[in-house]
């Protein structure tokens, strides 16, 4: 009994602690901490330039995850779905394989 009572104190507060991280804001309010963000990050002198503020609205869709990046070794299929086939450029500067010595 005093374990169940335990669990149900715990889950009671781990709940509200997680119900205080959110809160509730207008896209327009959003937009606006945005660019009051920008502003002061633009007068403020920083030597690294890059800055998550500048970010483009493109991947930063409201409920939507970002876009996923490619896996190296998938192939890569045309707009009409025909296999994406790029030739090498330097086919003579390519690493040749070693001849195996098949000699008895």
């Amino acid at each position: 009994m005093p374990r169940a009572v335990f669990l149900a104190l715990a889950l009671l507060l781990a709940a509200a602690a997680a119900q205080a991280q959110t809160e509730a804001s207008s896209p327009a309010r959003q937009r606006a901490a945005n660019r009051r963000a920008l502003r002061e990050a633009r007068r403020t002198p920083t030597p690294y330039t890059d800055s998550h503020l500048g970010a483009a609205r493109q991947p930063l869709k409201r409920g939507e995850p970002a876009p996923v990046p490619p896996v190296a070794g998938e192939p890569r299929f045309d707009r009409d779905g025909t296999p994406h086939v790029t030739e090498p450029k330097y086919p003579g500067l390519r690493l040749r394989k070693r001849k195996t010595d098949s000699s008895p």
